[in-house]
């Protein structure tokens, strides 16, 4: 009987070493999960610039035609979470642009198409950003192309893959911030009147994407 309840006893001993040795390791998890800032982009009057009627005599038959500067609100706005972030700008409407129409000073990545009647393109328009604030402090835009390095911008925004974003101090690199205001500048130009059919009306019709990313 002793030798049985020693038994018993041992292989309870070596149970409890087993369970000891299975208990020497465990594993810790970490969780959470990491959003982008919210950030929301908005233009005034939602985005259109409205150059209304234009009276065909009042076009030049054998020169290109600018007309008015007009501008919109731009409005970036992360909550209370400070962000690094840049535009990207597509023109909707890259295959209606005319070649040289925006004059010196201006690159064709800068310009923009102001869409067809048939075959006939109707103009271009460039953009600049202007004004641009963040808390009452003023940020001046800077620019890249595809990931490569940052450089100081006149405003001027060529179409994607040129990158915009904004530095607030001397050193070349985008500012973290959480809200931006800004100026949109859009500069139309008709094209000349003997390259549009003026037996119509013709519609301005310029259109371009503009898309927030996170750096």
């Amino acid at each position: 009987m002793k030798k049985i309840i020693g038994l018993t006893v041992g292989m309870a001993c070596l149970a409890a070493a087993l369970n000891a040795q299975a208990t020497t390791s465990a594993q810790l998890v970490v969780r959470g999960t990491i959003t982008p800032a919210a950030c929301n982009l908005s233009l005034a009057g939602s985005g259109i610039i409205d150059y209304g009627t234009i009276r065909s005599g009042e076009l030049s038959r054998t020169a290109f035609n600018p007309r008015e500067e007009r501008t919109t609100s731009l409005v970036i706005n992360c909550g209370t979470t400070p962000a690094r972030f840049g535009l990207t700008f597509t023109d909707l409407q890259a295959g209606s642009k005319v070649a040289g129409i925006l004059g010196a000073g201006f690159t064709e990545a800068q310009n923009y198409g102001l869409g067809m009647v048939g075959a006939r393109r109707t103009g271009g328009y460039s953009v600049t950003l202007r004004d641009l604030r963040s808390s009452g402090t003023t940020l001046f835009p800077i620019m890249r192309t595809g990931f490569g390095a940052w450089y100081n911008s006149d405003g001027k925004v060529a179409q994607s893959p040129s990158q915009y974003s904004w530095r607030n101090g001397a050193s070349i690199t985008p500012a973290a911030i959480s809200q931006l205001t800004g100026t949109l500048a859009v500069k139309a130009v008709i094209n000349k009147a003997q390259d549009l059919d003026l037996s119509r009306d013709i519609s301005i019709d310029g259109r371009a994407t503009l898309v927030l990313s996170y750096i």
